[in-house]
């Protein structure tokens, strides 16, 4: 008698520590689905309503300084830094000509795009583009492959992007 009584007790002491579990989920789920209703409000703290499209920024006079003395250090040196293809390289008693015969026909091929003739001595250069990041140079560079096999990416300072 003494372990059916017990087994009952146990029983029953199992049936509740069910029901409490189910309550306490029922409970976490309802606070869970609760607090993201709350926690939006349509104003600051301060009372500001927002308005839509409006971009309100606070920020250090300095940095407008800053910036200004960027844009000039990168007009005085000429450029940006970024990245053009290299086309041609030649040294010799025909080499200007050369260059300049093959940026003819880079400019013939590609209108939308600049092509540079420089000298370094002893060599004639010829590059092509201004490209600011490296990815659209390689873009770029894998159109023009097939007509220039040596062209290569190189980094360099490119003229200032046209507004």
């Amino acid at each position: 008698m003494y372990f059916y009584s017990r087994r009952l007790g146990f029983s029953r002491c199992k049936r509740n520590s069910q029901t409490m579990l189910r309550i306490s989920f029922s409970t976490i789920i309802c606070l869970i689905l609760l607090f993201p209703v709350f926690g939006q409000s349509d104003t600051f703290q301060s009372g500001n309503a927002f308005r839509p499209g409006e971009v309100n920024i606070i920020q250090d006079e300095r940095i407008d300084l800053l910036l200004q003395k960027h844009i000039e250090s990168n007009e005085k040196r000429g450029g940006i830094p970024g990245y053009r293809i290299r086309i041609f390289s030649q040294s010799g008693h025909s080499a200007r000509q050369n260059a300049n015969a093959i940026r003819a026909q880079f400019l013939n091929k590609y209108l939308d795009v600049e092509g540079y003739l420089s000298y370094d001595a002893p060599n004639f250069k010829v590059y092509v583009g201004d490209f600011r990041t490296r990815s659209e140079a390689l873009r770029f560079y894998n159109r023009l492959i097939r007509d220039f096999p040596n062209a290569f990416i190189i980094s360099d300072i490119i003229n200032l992007p046209k507004d």
